[in-house]
């Protein structure tokens, strides 16, 4: 087994591994799929904003001369982020996934290792485990269907903008204690016309910002950081009004007992559940995170 980085001539075989792998795990285990369609370009969002945020953070498992299987990486300033993990199932049982989570770690460095894996994956759960993560935060991932009837806007949400940044960069560090400013910067920006960010205000300080992305491949709300409940109600309600039809899924802390009944009254319903889980320190949020699946880098 070769592990390499992913060269942009293998981007329409990436693409396919992640949608067909992705795919095929879906329906057989939750019986139903993770992305839609038949289209497998669709999944070149991955590779498009993965290797724009982070050039050459794709690793490659090579067997063969076939791709076996790809992980990318996110390095940031107070930690590395794991992102999605696929393997070729033609390779099962060759180690595939260790290898490429071995070397990751290598890359690491000291910097703590964090990532959100499915708790519904009890492979992914022990592969993780087993290589010394461990969960510091259950999320449940909700969606609301489309035509529901959404509260009022909040007079204290409005769209994020350039301004905001070194705000949203402090909040999260706040609460989360962690910083990706060019994560941050990158939605702000907007060059691909996917994202869209609300910030709450409250008397001139902003306690709350959520984004959200808006792909064939990625209908996402997240990431978002809230000091409590109300600003994390108010965003997600801003945000699922913009996005009108569509029915995003959000990921929303487990604790937030109080926020997710307000989401049930509404009719949401849950679809899934992740850990967020970490290899090394990890300050236990004293806020809401919603982490997000368009970039894995929280």
């Amino acid at each position: 087994m070769l592990i390499r980085e992913l060269q942009p001539s293998e981007w329409d075989q990436l693409s396919s591994l992640i949608f067909h792998s992705t795919n095929n795990w879906y329906l057989k285990n939750l019986n139903r799929g993770c992305f839609p369609g038949s289209d497998a370009s669709i999944c070149q969002i991955f590779p498009e904003i993965y290797e724009a945020l982070d050039p050459s953070c794709c690793l490659i498992a090579e067997i063969d001369g076939e791709i076996a299987g790809s992980c990318f990486y996110h390095p940031r300033e107070t930690h590395v982020s794991i992102g999605i993990m696929n393997a070729d199932p033609k390779f099962s049982g060759q180690g595939v996934a260790r290898s490429l989570l071995d070397e990751i770690i290598k890359r690491a460095g000291d910097k703590p290792l964090r990532l959100v894996s499915s708790a519904m994956n009890l492979d992914s759960y022990s592969l993780y485990t087993r290589a010394g993560f461990r969960p510091f935060e259950i999320y449940q991932d909700m969606l609301l269907p489309a035509g529901k009837k959404l509260p009022p806007l909040s007079e204290k949400v409005r769209p994020a903008s350039a301004e905001d940044l070194p705000a949203i960069v402090k909040l999260e560090e706040e609460i989360s204690g962690i910083r990706r400013e060019k994560d941050w910067q990158f939605f702000l920006k907007n060059q691909a016309e996917i994202w869209r960010g609300f910030v709450f205000e409250n008397e001139g300080e902003i306690t709350g910002a959520l984004f959200s992305v808006n792909h064939p491949g990625s209908c996402l709300l997240g990431p978002g950081v809230m000091r409590d409940d109300d600003s994390a109600f108010s965003l997600i309600i801003a945000q699922l009004t913009a996005l009108q039809d569509a029915s995003p899924i959000f990921l929303v802390p487990a604790k937030a007992t109080q926020l997710i009944q307000k989401l049930y009254y509404l009719g949401a319903r849950n679809c899934e559940i992740h850990f967020g889980q970490v290899l090394g320190e990890a300050k236990a949020p004293s806020g809401i995170v919603m982490p997000t699946f368009m970039p894995e880098t929280g």
